[in-house]
């Protein structure tokens, strides 16, 4: 699989990162599934994965830390956040050190900030951060949920090092970043890595969902409406393009500059076919149908 850089870092890590934040929920996913699924996505080419001391209460770290035991730690990208709990100076590095261990690792590749937290200062959060990184427990500094305002703040207090990542909820619907963060951080040479890429499942037509996700539930019923336009767009030009709606929606993200898509999946067919999204891109004119059908959609914001 063709690499892409990472922003100014210039590390290489597949298009497409293995999301986890399924492996963290035992009802939803098998421990020894979860880890067949993660060693089968780096044999495939995947060697980014992003995970969260959240996810689970670390259940999901020590998941993939069996996993890629049997792999080169250094073929490997680890991304992992600490939880917006856990901002305080002590607390961060407190964090780094249960993640270390549960990832069992001695570094981790890109440390993000979970969600910005209004009751801690960023200046203490991201010194806490620089520490971990000036004593080699982390080689990046990300951030996840950083609006344009809170991340220049941010930035202010870095000396050593630079912010490396933003993780973002963004996909062909959601497209609020566009408006004044994605293109700071593409002057910038900041990547974003897009999280919910598929909408759970919503922008690619699925109709039955587990209990687990109630987040979609909400969304089709309350907040998001007219969305049959978009998804029948998606699925014609898949159509047209012998590819699938999921292909189609990932490929829309992973052509863009600087920008990296997280996807979840524990079975191989998924990950096989999300694998396809790779090596081809969108035609213009496919670009224009799929922002004209956007238009059409209504989402109450206030609703959320």
């Amino acid at each position: 699989m063709e690499k892409k850089p990472l922003g100014w870092t210039n590390e290489k890590i597949s298009p497409l990162i293995l999301g986890s934040w399924e492996f963290g929920t035992p009802s939803i996913i098998d421990e020894n599934n979860a880890i067949k699924a993660i060693q089968r996505a780096i044999e495939l080419g995947i060697n980014a994965i992003d995970t969260a001391e959240s996810y689970g209460n670390g259940l999901s770290e020590t998941i993939i830390g069996r996993a890629i035991s049997k792999f080169k730690r250094e073929d490997l990208f680890i991304i992992t956040k600490v939880s917006i709990d856990h901002l305080r100076y002590d607390d961060v590095l407190k964090a780094s050190e249960g993640s270390l261990k549960r990832l069992n690792t001695s570094y981790i590749d890109l440390y993000l900030v979970h969600w910005p937290n209004h009751y801690v200062p960023i200046r203490e959060t991201a010194k806490a951060m620089e520490r971990l990184f000036n004593e080699g427990k982390i080689r990046y500094v990300g951030l996840s949920n950083f609006s344009l305002p809170l991340m220049r703040e941010f930035r202010e207090h870095l000396s050593k090092t630079d912010v490396a990542a933003n993780e973002l909820h963004y996909n062909v619907l959601f497209r609020d970043v566009e408006k004044e963060v994605l293109p700071y951080m593409l002057r910038e040479n900041i990547p974003l890595l897009a999280y919910d890429a598929l909408g759970l499942g919503y922008l690619i037509g699925r109709k039955e969902v587990r209990n687990e996700y109630r987040w979609y539930v909400l969304a089709r019923e309350t907040y998001i409406k007219n969305l049959e336009p978009l998804i029948e767009e998606i699925s014609s030009i898949a159509k047209e393009l012998g590819k699938t709606p999921a292909q189609v929606v990932l490929n829309w993200l992973v052509s863009k500059d600087n920008v990296f898509a997280i996807f979840n999946t524990t079975k191989e067919d998924h990950l096989k076919e999300n694998l396809g999204s790779l090596g081809w891109s969108l035609r213009d004119s496919d670009l224009r149908r799929l922002d004209e059908a956007v238009k059409k959609v209504t989402i109450d914001y206030f609703a959320r």
